[in-house]
C-alpha cells in the first residue's frame, strides 16, 4: 500500500505495540520492525513494510479486571478509581514492555518507541461535538518504566478533527492488503467487531459491524457459574442450539442501519443491552438450574455476532469482499468462525495467522506503527474510515527522563 506526503527519511525502525481490548483478557505486546520506502519514481508517496519480530500475552490481575469493569458501570468511586487505575495500568503496560524486550533478548535503547492504545474505558460516538473517548494505561509512566518514548491517546486527536475516533486499525491494514484478491475485507473480533474493506482501486471503507465477543463473553460467564470470562474454543456454544427469534430480534438494533463512518461500543452493546435483552432469561435459568438454556444463549449471541457483520456487509460495503481476514478473540471460536463462513458464502474467510498475520497480535503491531508514525511526525489516520475532515498525527508523546519531559 503507497501511502502520501514522504516522510523525514527513509529507513527501518523497532517499535512496540501495547493493546488492551474491550474485552479485558489482557495485555498484547508486539514488538516489530517497521520500514519506510520511498517511491523512487514518486517522492511524495511511500510503502510501509511491517515484520512481526516477537510478540507477549501479559495477563491482568484479577482484582484490576473487576475494577476496570466496575469503571464501565460508573459505580460509586468512580473518579478516583480511574485516577488510580490510569496509573496501575500504566505499571502493568510497562511490565508487559518489559517482559517482551527480555523475551526477545533486546534492550530499551534497541526500540524506537512503544505505541500503545491503553484501555478504553468509555467511547462516545454521537454526532459532531458530542464525541469523546477515553483510554487509560498512563503513557507517562510506561516511558519512565521502560526508558522508551511513548506514545498514546490516539482517539482524541481523531475526534477533534471531526472524526469518531474509530476505528484506526484501517490504516494499519492498508499497508497489509497486498496480494490478497480484492475486495479483501479485514475482520476483528474483539469486544466490538469492526472491518476494514479495501478494494483493487479506490477507497476503502471502515466502520464498526457491531458485536464482537462481549455479549457471548457476558453470557459465558454465567454459564459458568463465574469461572470463565469468554466461550473458550466455542466450547459451550457448541452444546446450545441457536434461538433464532433472539437473533432476529437483535438484528433490528438501531446501529445497524446506521450508515458509516461510524463506531460502537458498550454503549450499544453492553451491560444495557444484556440487561434489556438476556438479563430475565438469564436469572430464570440460573435459578431453575438450566445449563441448557444458557449455553443455547451463547450460541445465539455468537451467531448474532456473525450475522451482524455480514448483514453489515451487505448494507454497507459497496461490493462484497472475496476474501476475509480475521483476527482478534472472536478468530478462535469455532461457532463465531463458522457462522460467518455460512453468512459469506461466496467469500474465503481466513483466520489471520493462515493469511500469514497474527491473530492475537495484529491490534497491537497497529499501534505500534502508529507509535512510530507519531514519533516521526508523520500521519497515522485515515478519514475515510472516521468521518475526520483530514489525517491528523494523533497521540500525546511521552519522552523518558534521559531524553526530556513530555510534548
Amino acid at each position: 500500500m503507497t501511502m502520501k506526503s514522504a516522510p523525514v527519511a527513509e529507513g527501518s525502525w523497532l517499535a512496540i505495540g501495547l493493546m488492551s481490548g474491550t474485552s479485558v483478557d489482557g495485555i498484547d505486546a508486539s514488538l516489530s520492525r517497521y520500514s519506510i520506502v520511498l517511491d523512487r519514481n514518486n517522492a511524495s508517496n511511500y510503502k510501509i513494510v511491517t515484520e512481526l519480530i516477537s510478540s507477549h500475552g501479559h495477563p491482568l490481575p484479577v482484582s484490576t479486571k473487576k475494577r476496570i469493569f466496575d469503571l464501565f458501570e460508573d459505580r460509586a468511586g468512580s473518579l478516583q478509581s480511574l485516577a488510580l487505575l490510569d496509573m496501575e495500568l500504566g505499571e502493568l503496560f510497562a511490565d508487559a514492555a518489559n517482559e517482551l524486550l527480555r523475551k526477545a533478548g533486546m534492550n530499551a535503547k534497541d526500540i524506537t518507541v512503544i505505541g500503545s492504545h491503553g484501555q478504553t474505558i468509555r467511547h462516545v460516538a454521537g454526532d459532531p461535538g458530542g464525541r469523546a473517548s477515553l483510554q487509560i494505561g498512563s503513557g507517562s509512566v510506561i516511558a519512565q518504566r521502560t526508558d522508551i518514548p511513548t506514545a498514546c491517546d490516539f482517539r482524541p486527536g481523531d475526534i477533534a478533527a471531526g472524526g469518531t475516533g474509530a476505528p484506526l486499525v484501517p490504516f494499519f491494514a492498508k499497508t497489509i492488503a497486498d496480494g490478497f484478491p480484492k475486495p479483501v475485507a479485514f475482520q476483528n473480533f474483539g469486544g466490538i467487531g469492526n472491518v476494514c474493506w479495501i478494494p483493487e482501486s479506490g477507497n476503502l471503507v471502515a466502520f464498526d459491524t457491531g458485536p464482537g465477543n462481549m455479549i457471548a463473553d457476558m453470557l459465558a460467564f454465567e454459564a459458568s457459574d463465574g469461572e470463565l470470562r469468554f466461550d473458550r474454543d466455542g466450547l459451550i456454544g457448541l452444546k446450545g442450539t441457536i434461538r433464532e427469534d433472539l437473533v432476529t430480534s437483535w438484528l433490528s438494533h438501531g446501529y445497524f442501519a446506521k450508515t458509516p463512518p461510524k463506531s460502537s461500543g458498550r454503549e450499544e452493546f453492553g451491560s444495557a443491552f444484556y440487561d434489556r435483552e438476556l438479563g430475565e432469561t438469564v436469572a430464570l435459568a440460573k435459578a431453575n438450574g438450566d445449563r441448557g438454556i444458557l449455553q443455547d444463549l451463547v450460541r445465539s449471541a455468537e451467531a448474532f455476532s456473525a450475522r451482524a457483520t455480514a448483514r453489515a456487509y451487505k448494507l454497507h460495503l459497496p461490493a462484497m469482499p472475496k476474501t476475509v481476514i480475521v483476527s482478534g478473540g472472536g478468530a478462535h471460536n469455532p461457532v463465531i468462525m463458522a457462522e460467518l463462513r455460512l453468512a459469506l458464502p461466496c467469500a474465503t474467510v481466513l483466520d489471520a495467522d493462515a493469511a500469514g498475520f497474527s491473530i492475537d497480535y495484529m491490534e497491537a503491531a497497529a499501534f505500534g506503527l502508529f507509535g512510530l508514525l507519531r514519533f516521526l511526525g508523520l500521519p497515522n489516520t485515515l478519514p475515510e474510515s472516521t468521518g475526520a475532515r483530514h489525517a491528523v498525527c494523533a497521540g500525546a508523546l511521552f519522552l523518558p527522563n534521559r531524553q526530556g519531559e513530555t510534548e
